[in-house]
């Protein structure tokens, strides 16, 4: 990959970032991406690179799980939702300043489709109903589904459906060319990626030329450079950075409800994790409310439902006070395991909060007599480990797109690329599933997901224990930030103060 140049490193190190061009924006992230491609991108740092860089079909609304209008001015459904026809904007060009048209349409789902069980996985779940896609003129698409589905509008708005040059798919090293905002400048892996705004963008009002997405792993360092100026914004990940931030009065604080959910899994297939009663007793020595204060403050809310908010077909939840060791007692003694017994609890290293949540489990456990071993891993250690079956508890967290489909479908059927780390299956939970998906009635589909959350809180495979709230820390001086629901900013239409 092409690297920055001398003297754009140089304003990247340290206090030099304070020489950099006023219509810039220094973004300071704990991580890098790890592809370009968003069509292969499964981390969220590769796929907020890409949220710039590209566009669907349709978009979801600024800070919003709404659908609107991008690539496509409108849309028709026939056939009972097995034929989708698109109406393409005109005038749009590519950064390489090719035109966009059916033809690139065509091309960035077809090439896709041919590979999806492999090189594109994520498009194999979202796209499996595709069965063909054809245009009668330059600016129109016809897509058919082999039958409903439901959340094909939310699917189209996802990374997989990103379109991309014809022109420019086959260059080696890959070089992303869309039609967003913002181009692909420069990558010096590891340290720092360059997008810069695009002379043939269709939309936005943003003054900003220049987004500096920069790697920094240590936190006390975001932290210092947020605080003296050297960089413009970062996401704030613990509660002490929340309280130092929230009180400086040149930073404002962004919050946005992530559609994530992070949980207790149970491995349902290994004793004493086989009996329901052994489950739900662990739900009752847990005060998930005094548990997310303590560690993660404003950064978080108690899942009170297993779906975030944003996606919960019931609504608000009522807060539910599950904390009671006299019921825990009982199941126990219902299960035969009312001495106690002594178990695993693995969880990922470097996640914040997440260590202290597996240390406050196991003192809870200990008062019922539960005897926690608590093992931290690597992610992707982890993650094999979970895969294979080998753990009794499990702490980990699931962040989908704004559908119960997207939420519920992975995590709880034997479906390819499934992330059921419960290995729990139920036959009428599988059936509900299935028919959430091609049930395109709002009402009836809700329902459907609502009898499938009461099938969950019934068997108890999972205990969710909080959502997290996207918080971001920014100068004040930057306006238009946007999140889309997958937590991910977006810079369209971004302003700066500049000096005068």
């Amino acid at each position: 990959m092409k690297i920055v140049t001398l003297a754009v490193a140089f304003l990247l190190a340290g206090n030099g970032l304070c020489a950099r061009e006023q219509n810039s924006i220094i973004y300071l992230r704990p991580t890098d991406a790890l592809v370009l491609n968003p069509w292969q991108a499964d981390d969220v740092y590769s796929n907020e690179i890409a949220a710039n860089i590209f566009e669907g079909l349709v978009r979801f609304k600024k800070n919003s799980t709404a659908i609107e209008p991008c690539l496509a001015t409108s849309w028709s459904v026939r056939e009972n939702g097995k034929r989708w026809s698109f109406v393409l904007r005109r005038g749009v060009k590519f950064h390489d300043n090719s035109h966009f048209n059916a033809r690139a349409v065509l091309y960035s789902f077809q090439s896709r489709l041919k590979k999806q069980q492999t090189t594109y996985q994520r498009l194999s779940f979202l796209f499996s109903f595709i069965t063909g896609i054809h245009s009668s003129d330059p600016y129109s698409v016809d897509i058919t589904l082999d039958r409903p589905y439901a959340p094909f509008l939310i699917a189209l708005a996802d990374s997989a459906a990103f379109i991309q040059s014809p022109t420019a798919g086959s260059s080696a090293p890959y070089v992303p060319v869309g039609t967003g905002p913002f181009r692909f400048s420069s990558w010096s892996k590891g340290k720092s990626l360059i997008l810069t705004r695009s002379p043939y963008y269709w939309e936005g009002t943003g003054n900003v030329g220049k987004i500096i997405f920069k790697v920094m792993p240590d936190s006390l360092g975001r932290l210092l450079q947020i605080k003296n100026g050297s960089a413009d914004m970062t996401a704030i990940q613990s509660a002490k950075e929340y309280e130092e931030l929230s009180r400086r009065s040149e930073i404002a604080i962004l919050s946005n409800p992530s559609i994530s959910t992070h949980y207790l899994a149970f491995n349902t297939k290994k004793k004493p994790f086989d009996r329901k009663e052994i489950r739900a007793a662990l739900l009752h020595i847990v005060s998930k409310e005094n548990m997310v204060k303590q560690i993660f403050q404003k950064l978080a809310d108690p899942a009170y439902a297993p779906l975030p908010l944003p996606i919960n077909p019931g609504g608000e939840p009522a807060p539910l006070r599950s904390f009671n060791l006299r019921v825990a007692r009982i199941l126990l003694k219902n299960g035969g395991m009312e001495n106690g017994f002594d178990c695993t609890l693995h969880f990922a290293d470097g996640q914040e909060g997440i260590e202290e949540i597996a240390d406050l489990l196991a003192i809870y456990a200990k008062k019922v007599k539960i005897n926690i071993k608590k093992i931290k891993l690597p992610f992707a250690e982890l993650v094999r480990i979970a895969g294979r079956g080998e753990h009794d508890l499990l702490i980990m967290g699931w962040k989908t797109g704004p559908d119960p489909d997207f939420f519920l479908y992975p995590l709880f059927t034997f479906s390819a690329g499934n992330r059921n780390r419960f290995f729990y299956e139920n036959t009428e939970l599988t059936r509900l599933l299935d028919m959430g998906k091609t049930t395109m009635n709002v009402r009836e589909r809700n329902q459907i997901y609502l009898d499938a959350l009461a099938i969950l809180k019934k068997d108890v495979p999972w205990i969710p224990l909080f959502h997290l709230i996207e918080t971001m820390a920014c100068s004040k001086k930057i306006n238009g930030l946007a999140f889309t629901p997958l937590g991910h900013i977006l810079f369209r239409d971004v302003t700066k103060e500049l000096k005068r």
